[in-house]
């Protein structure tokens, strides 16, 4: 006789990361066997522990061979599949490519409360409180006994396990067999202890009861609810009826009214409101070159939906994605809205992503007011219980149209045809902390390749390596103007060094100045992008030297000034100088890590030699906002940084106030480099044009040459001229001058160039092992080893590869949140079978010392 047992791989729900690497077998029970389903929530025995939870990953018949005893699947905590085989094969193929986990690459795929690691309860429903022992196994009926001696009618799975077992001297598997026998016949049902925040959210509904109204103004209140289509909300009946809660109350005790609980969705986006007039698409009037390239997108797309009509297989072949590039204000959004449109017209789905968080209002507002209640919002800043609501429509399909930021680019969307990434270029698709380290963009390349998707990538300035690839397959779409023809914005670059040299102490120059006071004068808006946040950027003593730095990182601190309003909440950690009390006036503000978060007092006198020399160096967004209220009074100022827009709904608040023109000035870091369209602003001022040049990464002029075009697009997008001023203290850099003119195509060729000099992207793949820990000689030696046993892998014959091994040497931030850290660089030119096998080295290998080590493919981030 054949064996029948089956047996699942679970991808468990644990701590330790030891084991978060690995998938763990367990056999499914007989009576498990029609409720297991890849996806499926399960709980198992795992050591000690008698309940731990995982996700089904695989099942199969043979019994793996290396375990001479397999423990039985305790419990289905939801046999409702999280996710399907092709889901899992997709987060299997992203977790190899990242050199994660599959357990991270869940935790990261799946919102977090639908972690199993929830207080389970057996709760009695109607029919078990109704039903007769007689009719039940023994063993169930006294199961029923014990739910029904709880509070509520409920008990603790755990409780429930401990005192069957202890009274009838059976075994878990019989236990667990009777659960569900109990829940089969829906006589019990299991349930969650949700943390706050991730349950449905339900509202008071009022409809018709089963008696008769009795009073004219019964009549009255029945006729109001007739005419909302038989049930209304209970806060809306007062407000139209003008009656009371107490009215109804009594109104639902006799009947004449029924109260019942209805579940909602909330809205992440509660500040987009539906106008009453939805533009159509004959409406807006494209221009000669949006109309060109909508045509080739449209055609391609076309096919797209023809084959998924079809139900054709998509063929496995490597996606080629379309690259739309527009100068900014091109209306490169207005193609993607055609595009969208096209999809749901065709019974579709979209995913649209964009690099940040702050980026999500503006687009939002545009994707609504198209498509209405099919769109969903998806990214870090929706809560729990959004997330919660996000997450069903998605599952259920009634969301089509994904807006989120890089995380969306995992969520399983039904029926997917498109997929858009605008400001493609940004490194904030990019994932660098913590695993899985993966790049949106080629997820969003692989899962269009699965789904037999379109992928569209549009930007203003490119990635390099997009740009090289899309140019070598003649998949680049160009919008060279602005929608209404106006003219790219006029820059001038200023020399700070002379504006020293003449005598001009203040952080603006004395053209900048001008323009801000002529801009004042004129009602018109100003940007002043300065991409550091905090008032400075270090604090150092002038009598010893002393500067103050993070005691758990390789960097100084950064020094805060609390405005007024700041000041009663100033997070005081700790202080600089013992016998100051938080109270004192010799405190002057804080300083702070934006790296591990730490903050510390600043007293006025220095900790080492108390002399009174202390004094703050370089330039953040909050010395211009102060600045700018002593040199301009009565300008009115906004700022955006991440110390301004913690708060939930800030960013748009802000963005709003400035939209509306209640503000002049918008003083920012990068936020204010992206994604902005308003048309009063016609100055653009960026304070510190050569900051982002100086990074020992090489990418630097890529991200510097990005930022300047970015921002400077801000300007003249209206009807009025916009002028762009860089400030620098080194205007002969050749970045300046391909800036100026807007000149994307002479900075990419001289690029490229350096690139193939030194073997960068895209002509290699970077591969950065980091190496941490508390202890920096058994960091130094366990990277030494790994670079040995790398170096050997490459000498071996089976590598034959072009290859380059960089380091191991200290990184240049050497501590990181109290770990101190070494790494190795790898490029690896054309070679991606050497690349896998790699990556499957690198995953199973183990440390020989107490240290950690992350592999970061494709690393931007060389820090």
């Amino acid at each position: 006789m054949a064996d029948s047992t089956t047996y699942a791989n679970i991808a468990l729900d644990i701590e330790a990361r030891e084991l978060r690497d690995r998938l763990f077998a367990y056999q499914i029970p007989e009576h498990l066997c029609d409720d297991v389903f890849i996806g499926s929530q399960v709980l198992v025995p795992f050591g000690n522990q008698n309940s731990i939870g995982g996700y089904v990953v695989s099942i199969t018949d043979r019994r793996p061979p290396d375990l001479k005893r397999i423990r039985n699947i305790s419990e289905v905590i939801d046999n409702t599949p999280l996710f399907d085989d092709a889901y899992i094969d997709f987060l299997n193929w992203l977790a190899f490519t990242s050199c994660a986990s599959l357990a991270d690459v869940i935790a990261a795929a799946l919102p977090s409360f639908l972690a199993p690691r929830l207080k389970r309860k057996i709760r009695l429903t109607e029919a078990g409180l109704n039903s007769s022992p007689l009719s039940l196994h023994p063993r169930e009926a006294f199961m029923l006994e014990l739910v029904k001696a709880g509070k509520k009618n409920e008990l603790a799975i755990s409780s429930l396990k401990q005192r069957y077992l202890k009274k009838t001297g059976e075994n878990q598997a019989s236990f667990y067999r009777h659960v569900n026998s109990l829940k089969k016949a829906s006589l019990v049902e299991a349930v969650t202890d949700s943390a706050p925040g991730v349950k449905p959210k339900t509202i008071t509904m009022v409809g018709p009861g089963e008696e008769e109204p009795e009073t004219e103004r019964q009549k009255a209140i029945l006729e109001e609810l007739e005419q909302s289509g038989g049930e209304i909300s209970l806060k809306e009946l007062l407000e139209n009826a003008k009656t009371t809660h107490a009215t109804v109350k009594k109104l639902a005790e006799k009947k004449i009214l029924s109260l019942f609980q209805k579940e909602i969705l909330r809205d992440p986006m509660p500040g987009i409101k539906l106008e009453k007039k939805l533009p159509g698409k004959d409406e807006i009037n494209l221009t000669e070159a949006q109309q060109s390239c909508l045509e080739v997108l449209e055609k391609d797309l076309k096919n797209v939906l023809a084959n998924k009509d079809s139900q054709t297989p998509p063929d496995g072949k490597e996606v080629e994605p379309w690259l739309l590039h527009g100068v900014t204000g091109s209306g490169k959004t207005e193609v993607y809205l055609r595009l969208v449109d096209r999809v749901l017209k065709s019974g579709y789905s979209a995913l649209l992503l964009v690099p940040e968080i702050s980026l999500t209002p503006q687009l939002a507002s545009l994707l609504i007011n198209r498509f209405g209640e099919t769109v969903a919002i998806w990214h870090s800043a929706i809560s729990p219980g959004e997330r919660l609501d996000t997450w069903k429509r998605l599952k259920e399909g009634k969301a089509r149209v994904l807006l989120g930021a890089r995380s969306a680019v995992l969520a399983d969307v039904k029926d997917l045809a498109l997929i858009i990434l605008d400001e493609e270029h940004d490194s904030s698709y990019k994932q660098t902390s913590p695993s899985p380290r993966y790049n949106a963009r080629s997820v969003a390349r692989e899962k269009a390749r699965r789904e037999g998707a379109m992928l569209l990538l549009g930007s203003a300035t490119p990635d390099l390596v997009t740009y090289h690839q899309a140019s070598r397959n003649n998949v680049v779409l160009e919008l060279p103007e602005r929608v209404h023809k106006q003219a790219m914005p006029a820059v001038e670059v200023v020399d700070m060094r002379q504006e020293l040299a003449a005598g001009n102490r203040s952080i603006f120059s004395k053209n900048l100045a001008r323009a801000i006071e002529d801009r004042l004068e004129k009602k018109e808006q100003v940007i002043l992008l300065m991409n550091r946040r905090g008032y400075a950027s270090h604090v150092f003593c002038r009598a010893c030297g002393y500067v103050a730095k993070c005691q758990n990182c390789s960097v100084s601190l950064v020094f805060h000034r609390p405005s007024d309003k700041a000041s009663r909440a100033l997070p005081i950690i700790d202080s600089l100088e013992s016998g100051i009390s938080p109270g004192s006036n010799q405190i002057r503000g804080f300083l702070a890590c934006h790296h591990c978060g730490i903050s510390k007092n600043l007293t006025v006198k220095c900790p080492e030699c108390q002399s009174p020399f202390l004094k703050e160096y370089g330039l953040g967004t909050q010395k211009v906002e102060e600045t700018i209220k002593e040199q301009f009074a009565g300008a009115r100022t906004v700022r955006l940084d991440s110390d301004v827009t913690t708060k939930k709904g800030e960013f748009k608040r802000v963005l709003d106030i400035f939209n509306r023109g209640d503000a002049d000035i918008l003083i920012g870091t990068q936020m204010v480099a992206k994604g902005l369209d308003v048309p009063n602003v016609t100055l653009v001022g960026v304070l510190a044009a050569d900051a982002s040049l100086n990074m020992p990464d090489y990418r630097s002029t890529e991200r510097g040459y990005q930022l300047l075009s970015q921002v400077a697009g801000r300007a003249g997008r209206g009807v009025r001229e916009g002028s762009v001023i860089f400030q620098t203290y080194n205007p002969e850099l050749e970045i300046f001058g391909w800036a100026k003119k807007h000149d994307f195509n002479s900075f990419f060729k001289a690029e490229l160039e350096n690139r193939r000099e030194f073997s960068y992207p895209p002509f290699s793949r970077i591969l950065r092992i980091i190496v941490s820990g508390p202890v920096v000689e058994d960091v130094e030696k366990e990277c030494e080893t790994l670079a040995g046993e790398l170096r050997q892998l490459l000498e071996s014959e089976e590598a034959n590869t072009d290859c380059q091994i960089l380091g191991p040497a200290p990184c240049i931030i050497e501590r990181l949140r109290g770990s101190y850290r070494y790494h190795i660089l790898m490029k690896i030119i054309d070679n991606n079978l050497f690349l896998e096998g790699l990556l499957g080295y690198l995953r199973v290998r183990k440390n020989k010392l107490e240290v950690r080590t992350i592999v970061d493919v494709d690393a931007l981030d060389l820090l």
